[in-house]
This record gives structure tokens, C-alpha cells and sequence, in this order.
């Protein structure tokens, strides 16, 4: 069966201090047996982000079908820098999703500064990976439920879908907002059984976050009760579709 990570990252967090090089995320998804990974980089400034953004687009090039890229750019840097390299990695690279850190960056999904992730995502029919969960109140999952509202076009995935303690509130969040995924990396499985339950197998997909997370979060869907036409839709079919991979 096709597994397809969704949530996967290179670089160096400058929250934790770890760091996840090229290398080891190709040899953790070959053991894995992960076919493709979207990859995006750590917590990091706006220089380094450039960098880390480059490295992933030159990875996709030596690993292509296998890797690609998610564009996460502080909003908080001046607007012509950040559209710039927005920009690039949409139209130059080829990444496939943009991301904006809560956490990492410090900033709400409420904020006027993601107004133009919000609707540079609409003009390139992209989707948006929030960060929820840790780095509260700015990381709450409720929060996305204005932007979803305001772009019923765009696809809104809640990172960690509330990081298990605000699991709940992901799930309240994703059903009153039929263009809000889950991504539950982190949460417990009878969360992600409820989740399934509640909103449906079509708007759940996988993502491990880091790399010794990758078999954990494989594993929690053979540990719930789910058909192999459950954990295909969750592994492949869904983010095939969600991040346009066969486009």
C-alpha cells in the first residue's frame, strides 16, 4: 500500500534544536516504506528559510514523485520579501501547499498579516497547512474556523489537529467547516477514531512531523479499527487528492 507522509520537515527548529538532514528523512521513509513525503522547513527565520526551501526543491529534483515541497515563510517579515519567496517556491519550485507556523512563528490565523497566505492560496487553488495544538492561544484549532469561513474555495488542514490536548476542538472546528482537514500527528488513536467517525475518512490524512514519529503514526491506523480501503484513503487517496500530487 502506497503511504504518503504529509507532514514532514528538513532544517533545523529553532524552538527545539533538532535537526532532520536530507538524508535521514529519505533513509527513515525507505524503512518505512513511505513513498512520497510533503516536506517543509522547521521553525526558522526568513533567510534560513529560503535556504531550507531551496534544499527541498534540489531533493524533489533528485527524488522526484518522492519528495515535495511545502512553502512555510514567516508573515511576519516585509510583505515584498515574503511574497517573493512565496512566489518562488509556487511558481519556480513547484510546492504544493502553503504552511503557516502558529507556533514557530508566533502569530494567529486571525491576524491581517496571513490575509495574503489566505488569498495567495485561493489564486493558485493551493491548500494551507495551519500548525495547531502547542503555542497557544495563537495555535488554537477554532481559530481557523474565520478563515475557512471567509475562503469556502480553500483547503485548510489543521496540523496535529489540536495536538490530542485541543483534539476535540479540531473536531468541532473541521465539522462546521466542510474545507477543514485533519492531520493528526501526535493525538491519541481513540482520538483519531473519533475524528474518522465524525467527519468522515475522506478528511483525515497522515503526517508524522519528525522522523522517529514516522512508524508510530503508521501504526496508529492499523490499530484502530479501519478497513485496507480505510488506511488507503488516509495513506494515499487522500493526499493524492488534497495536494493535487498526479497534477
Amino acid at each position: 500500500m502506497k503511504i504518503v507522509d504529509t507532514h514532514a520537515h528538513i532544517g533545523t527548529s529553532r524552538n527545539t534544536g533538532v535537526t532532520i538532514t536530507e538524508d535521514a528523512l529519505i533513509n527513515a521513509m525507505r524503512k518505512n516504506s513511505v513513498s512520497a513525503a510533503l516536506v517543509m522547513p522547521q521553525p526558522v527565520g526568513y533567510e534560513e528559510s529560503c535556504l531550507v526551501h531551496k534544499k527541498i526543491y534540489e531533493l524533489s529534483k533528485k527524488f522526484p514523485k518522492m519528495i515535495y515541497g511545502i512553502s512555510c515563510v514567516d508573515p511576519w517579515v516585509e510583505e515584498d520579501s515574503f511574497m517573493g519567496e512565496t512566489i518562488r517556491c509556487i511558481e519556480e519550485y513547484g510546492f504544493k501547499a502553503l504552511k503557516i507556523n502558529c507556533h514557530g512563528h508566533n502569530i494567529s490565523p486571525l491576524s491581517v498579516l496571513c490575509e495574503k497566505i489566505y488569498k495567495t492560496a485561493f489564486k493558485y487553488r493551493l491548500p494551507i497547512v495551519v500548525h495547531t495544538g502547542l503555542g497557544t492561544p495563537v495555535s488554537l484549532p477554532s481559530l481557523v474556523m474565520k478563515p475557512a469561513t471567509d475562503y469556502p474555495e480553500v483547503i485548510f488542514i489543521l496540523a496535529h489537529a489540536g495536538f490530542a490536548l485541543y483534539c476535540d476542538e479540531a473536531i468541532v472546528a473541521a465539522s462546521l467547516c466542510k474545507n477543514i482537514i485533519l492531520e493528526p500527528s501526535w493525538c491519541q488513536t481513540f482520538m483519531v477514531s473519533r475524528m474518522i467517525k465524525t467527519i468522515g475518512i475522506d478528511r483525515v490524512i497522515m503526517g508524522s512531523d519528525h522522523l522517529t514519529n514516522l512508524p508510530m503514526e503508521i501504526l496508529k491506523y492499523h490499530c484502530i479499527d479501519l478497513t485496507d480501503e480505510d488506511r488507503k484513503a488516509v495513506f494515499d487517496t487522500n493526499p493524492g487528492r488534497i495536494f493535487q500530487l498526479d497534477a
